[in-house]
C-alpha cells in the first residue's frame, strides 16, 4: 500500500537511524581505510620523536656499557679490550689537541663524547628495525646548541666579559693589530649573526646528510622488494649504498667535532695571536739596540 511504503517497523528504528548518521553500511569501512591510507608511512618520512629519543637513549646507555667495559681492568700495560679503549682515548685526545691548539686538552670530554655519540647514531640507522636519531632536525639542533652554549661559557671565561665582547669587532685590523670599535655598528651585527648561526649550520648538515642517506636506503630496499618476484629479485640494490653509508656516518661525526674544535679555537684563542704580534714587534725593538 502506498501509505505503508515510507513506514518503517519500531524495531528497525534504531538502525535506519544509525544509517543516517554514519551512511551507507559500507561507509565506515571505507572511512577506515581512508583514514589508515592517511596514516600509512611513506618512505622518507622521519620517525616518531618518541622512536628517535628511545634509540638516542639506547645509544647513550650503550657508551656508559663500552666505557665501563673499558675501564674495568686497568693495568699499567693495557691488554685486551681496554688496550682498544686506551688507544681510542689518546686518538680522540691528539685529534682535540691538534685541532684546538694549547689547552685543548680540557675540551676531549666533550669533543669525545660528541664525536663517539653521532657515530653510534649515524650507524644505528644502518641496523634493520633502529632509526638514526640525527636523521630529525630537532635532535642535531639540540646538539648543535649544547656546542654553542659550551662555546660562548669558554669565550666568557678565557677571555673575559672584556674579551668576549671584542671578539664582536671582528678580525683586528690596522698597524700593530688593534682594532676599532667605531666600525662595532657596521662589524658587530655581521659578526653576531655568524655566531648565532653556528647550531644551525652544524645542525642543518648532519641532518641532511644522514636524512637523505636514510632515504635512499629506504627508497633502493623498497625497490629491491618490489623485484622480489623477477629475475634480478635476489639482487640487494640497497648494499652499496650501505657501504657508502658506513664512511658518510664516520665522515658526519668527523666534520661535527671537527668544527666544534675550531669554535672553540676562535673563541679561547682569539687575541693570542695579536698578543704574540705585539710580544714579537718588542723584541724586534729591542733586539736592534743589542745588534747594534
Amino acid at each position: 500500500m502506498p501509505e505503508l511504503r515510507g513506514h518503517v517497523p519500531a524495531r528497525l528504528q534504531p538502525f535506519r537511524i544509525a544509517q543516517a548518521e554514519h551512511g551507507a553500511p559500507g561507509g565506515n569501512m571505507r572511512r577506515f581505510a581512508q583514514q589508515e591510507e592517511k596514516e600509512e608511512r611513506h618512505a622518507g618520512e622521519v620517525p616518531p620523536a618518541p622512536l628517535l629519543f628511545a634509540n638516542a637513549v639506547f645509544t647513550a646507555v650503550f657508551m656508559v656499557i663500552l666505557g665501563a667495559a673499558f675501564t674495568r681492568k686497568l693495568h699499567d700495560v693495557p691488554k685486551g679490550f681496554s688496550n682498544f679503549g686506551e688507544w681510542l682515548a689518546e686518538q680522540l685526545r691528539d685529534f682535540t689537541v691538534n685541532t684546538i691548539g694549547p689547552g685543548g686538552e680540557r675540551h676531549v670530554p666533550l669533543v669525545g663524547t660528541i664525536f663517539l655519540f653521532i657515530l653510534l647514531m649515524n650507524l644505528a640507522g644502518l641496523i634493520p628495525g633502529f632509526h638514526s636519531p640525527t636523521s630529525n632536525i630537532s635532535f642535531t639542533l639540540a646538539l648543535g646548541v649544547v656546542v654553542f652554549i659550551y662555546v660562548q661559557y669558554w669565550g666568557i671565561r678565557a677571555q673575559g666579559i672584556g674579551g668576549y665582547l671584542r671578539h664582536f669587532m671582528g678580525p683586528s685590523l690596522g698597524v700593530g693589530g688593534g682594532k676599532f670599535p667605531e666600525l662595532f655598528w657596521l662589524i658587530g651585527p655581521i659578526e653576531m649573526i655568524s655566531e648565532i648561526i653556528k647550531p644551525f649550520t652544524l645542525a642543518v648538515r648532519l641532518f641532511g646528510n644522514i636524512f637523505g642517506e636514510d632515504v635512499i636506503l629506504i627508497v633502493l630496499a623498497g625497490l629491491a622488494g618490489t623485484l622480489a618476484g623477477s629475475a634480478a629479485g635476489w639482487i640487494p640494490l640497497q648494499l652499496p649504498i650501505l657501504f657508502l653509508a658506513l664512511l658518510t656516518s664516520l665522515v658526519q661525526a668527523l666534520v661535527f667535532s671537527i668544527l666544534t674544535c675550531i669554535y672553540l679555537s676562535l673563541m679561547t684563542q682569539h687575541g693570542h695571536g695579536d698578543d704574540h704580534a705585539d710580544h714579537g714587534d718588542a723584541g724586534e725593538v729591542h733586539a736592534h739596540p743589542v745588534a747594534h
